[in-house]
């Protein structure tokens, strides 16, 4: 590993956001290497790029930016040189790409994905969706769900969804619960449902961990729990049997399952949104989820 880290200058016009994301994907390719980022959003004059440049100066690094306003894109350039530092637009090879494709040229202008147009209206209404129809709320009125998430407690449906509505999804879950009937409105329901399946160790870890808050005295301290009420919640043979019984309910009604054991609550959404955008996908499982959903039952 390298022993000094590598100060890493991420200069905006907008959120920062894209920078971050691509910084975050394309610094997982280096394990051996560290790096500190230093923000600069909302960079959207001379004055401010002047800001930048003594920020630069005072910590060099390379510089990773996403101007788009040719005038403070040569600023950035021009004072990173004479400074002898790197910078590179990270946004630069795309447009260019898309200008071949298209023949026309782009219009640069700052932050034109955060506009309130259709899109960003949509995705506020899925926010409010997701929070109307969180946890089995107001399962009767599922038909205007893009997809629903079943799935035992602690299975992360709900940031799952949150994560979704930020992509303009409506998505609603529902808690399969042994021993309940699933209510009507789900059974009713024609749109895409998908079953979120964890390994047993895994979730008995997870589960002790919220119970422990749980508990008298605690952060998140809640009435008439204790050790003994929860034991049942958290004790490994009934845990793997509440996760076989509610594999076979998924399989039963042909929902597919994702294994969330080791998937980020980006990388299921992604698969969700997949098995939206290609319909034939919602019959099949991974093959990898399929294995180590099949080893919580020991059947294939």
């Amino acid at each position: 590993m390298n022993s000094q880290p590598i100060v890493l200058h991420l200069v905006s016009e907008a959120t920062g956001q894209t920078l971050e994301a691509v910084v975050r994907a394309c610094g997982a390719q280096f394990r051996d290497s560290s790096f500190i980022q230093r923000n600069w959003n909302l960079v959207r004059s001379q004055i401010q790029v002047g800001r930048v440049l003594a920020g630069i100066a005072a910590e060099p690094g390379p510089v990773l930016s996403s101007l788009t306003t040719p005038s403070l894109r040569e600023a950035l350039r021009t004072g990173c040189r004479s400074m002898g530092v790197q910078v590179e637009n990270i946004l630069d090879s795309t447009i260019y790409f898309l200008e071949r494709e298209t023949g026309t040229r782009a219009e640069r202008h700052p932050g034109g994905q955060y506009v309130m147009d259709d899109e960003y209206r949509r995705r506020i209404d899925a926010m409010q969706y997701v929070i109307g129809h969180d946890d089995g709320q107001r399962v009767k009125s599922l038909e205007d769900a893009d997809v629903v998430l079943v799935g035992v407690s602690r299975t992360s449906k709900t940031p799952t969804c949150f994560y979704l509505a930020n992509r303009g999804v409506r998505a609603a879950n529902v808690p399969l619960v042994q021993g309940v009937a699933l209510p009507d409105g789900l059974l009713e329901y024609r749109g895409t449902v998908v079953g979120l399946m964890i390994d047993p160790h895994t979730l008995v870890e997870i589960r002790r961990s919220r119970v422990g808050m749980m508990l008298p005295g605690r952060k998140f301290a809640r009435r008439r729990v204790s050790d003994e009420s929860m034991r049942p919640y958290v004790d490994p043979t009934r845990v793997q049997e509440e996760l076989v019984w509610a594999r076979r309910l998924c399989a039963q009604h042909g929902w597919p399952v994702i294994n969330v054991t080791h998937r980020s609550v980006e990388e299921t959404a992604a698969a969700i949104i997949d098995m939206m955008s290609h319909p034939p996908l919602r019959r099949m499982t991974n093959p990898v989820d399929a294995e180590r959903t099949g080893d919580i039952s020991g059947n294939s």
